[in-house]
């Protein structure tokens, strides 16, 4: 109660001391009326409540004398006469479909010039590609002229890019008006937001919209465990998860949704942890076990999210020659067009076609280790002996070559021996020690320490 007091008091200040607000006049009047009443009001009750004394005999004399009040009238008018302009804020959101025109006519934005200028300047053109949902709020005077225009332009939870737009008076009396555009960074509040659950008959992803976990929070946590968990296959009905994640929001308001910060997911009972941590020595952060050991492996377990094995490793009767033979890969069966990524860090050996393998990339990685992704209906601007990083898109599925139809055949290969990619033991990190796993835990304790509410909001959840 006392923070959203708070709030409103902040921002009634800011309207009082900013003359340009276009609530300005109206609470300066609001105020001084206010004030009037109030010392009135307070000057007859203190003489109601005022104690008895010694000399207030009820016999004794009284004297009644009128109190003159101060005139308020003239201090009216001249908050008045000082109103040279009225202004409006309004607040829309965009629509599919829209154009720059229909857009300012929501806002009730009449200015031909303003649209003229924005359709011109390069920094101004960014309002037109924002996605439909998000706001734009506009000021418009009382002749429904553009005073200011601003709308978000993405960021991360932390800090927005925020697109501004504003009108120029004339420097000469009778010219007309110009318009300026910027691009500034404004930083937001970072909540951390915390979801739980558990997996149900529904499946994965509907126990994630019963917990209110946004979509982007959900695709982080299939690439936090991609390593470890197929989440098409290996999600079973009552595996538990417990998230942490951080929302950014702006006077209040929600702006988008930022990193995962911490998450466990029990799965087929078997715990499965990961923690945000940026060490010391880091530029970068990256995901780390709740003991301190780096979630990054070697390999990701699939190249293609969202997919189904098609075709396992080993012996097989071969679709198009119906003959029995070696099957050197995984077949991941998916959608025309679908995103297919590097499993590890590699320079790209070949890009290009190879007879029954269509088109095919071939990534080379550290200590002998290759992988091939064949049947690609594209490539993702490749080329050879570019470097490319775990998770990195590569190319689309397709059904290019030997195929009956679109799917990713994917192998994993060392010292150019094909082994089965869904079978072998992948190295894992060490843990921190010393001075590095003190330092990870000082970080990571408020993140552990919500983890572990979590933990206790489960058991009382489940014994009521």
């Amino acid at each position: 109660m006392w923070s959203s007091l708070r709030e409103v008091f902040a921002r009634e200040l800011v309207v009082l001391v900013d003359p340009t607000n276009p609530q300005h006049a109206r609470r300066r009047k609001q105020l001084t009326v206010a004030v009037g009443t109030v010392f009135t009001l307070g000057m007859a009750a203190a003489m109601g409540v005022a104690p008895r004394n010694a000399y207030d005999d009820p016999q004794a004399p009284k004297v009644r004398e009128a109190i003159r009040l101060p005139d308020l009238r003239t201090q009216l008018e001249q908050l008045t006469e000082s109103d040279t302009e009225n202004r409006y804020v309004r607040e829309d959101r965009m629509q599919r479909g829209d154009t720059l025109a229909t857009l300012l006519r929501r806002l009730g934005v009449e200015d031909p010039d303003a649209q003229a200028f924005i359709l011109k300047n390069a920094t101004a053109r960014g309002l037109l590609n924002l996605d439909a949902g998000q706001a734009v709020q506009a000021e418009i005077d009382d002749r429904n002229l553009l005073v200011s225009l601003q709308a978000n332009l993405g960021g991360d939870a932390a800090a927005s890019r925020e697109l501004v737009i504003e009108r120029v008076a004339p420097k000469a009396e009778g010219g007309d008006y110009t318009y300026k555009a910027r691009v500034q960074s404004v930083d937001n509040d970072v909540h951390y937001e915390m979801a739980s659950g558990a997996i149900e008959a529904g499946g994965f992803f509907k126990a994630m919209d019963g917990a209110n976990v946004p979509d982007e929070i959900v695709q982080q946590m299939i690439s936090i465990f991609s390593g470890v968990i197929d989440f098409h296959h290996d999600i079973a009905k009552g595996d538990r998860f417990r998230i942490v994640y951080e929302a950014g929001f702006r006077d209040g308001a929600f702006v988008r949704n930022g990193r995962v910060v911490a998450i466990e997911l029990i799965n087929r009972n078997t715990l499965h942890q990961a923690l945000w941590y940026a060490p010391e020595d880091s530029a970068a952060g990256a995901y780390y076990t709740f003991d301190g050991r780096s979630m990054k492996r070697p390999f990701l377990r699939s190249p293609v999210e969202f997919s189904r094995v098609s075709s396992g490793f080993g012996g097989r009767d071969h679709p198009l020659h119906h003959q029995w033979a070696q099957h050197k890969g995984v077949d991941f069966a998916a959608p025309q067009g679908t995103k297919v990524i590097a499993t590890g860090d590699a320079t790209v050996d070949f890009v290009g076609q190879q007879n029954g393998y269509g088109n095919i990339v071939v990534l080379q990685h550290a200590g002998g280790y290759s992988t091939y992704y064949a049947h690609l209906s594209g490539f993702a601007g490749l080329r050879q002996g570019q470097h490319v990083s775990q998770g990195q898109v590569i190319g689309y599925v397709g059904a290019t070559g030997w195929a009956t139809g679109p799917h990713l055949h994917y192998e994993f290969r060392f010292n150019d021996v094909p082994q089965n990619p869904l079978t072998i033991t992948l190295m894992e990190a060490p843990a921190l020690t010393g001075k590095s796993r003190t330092q990870f835990l000082t970080y990571t304790s408020a993140m552990l320490s919500r983890i572990n509410m979590l933990r206790t909001y489960n058991v009382l959840t489940a014994s009521n």
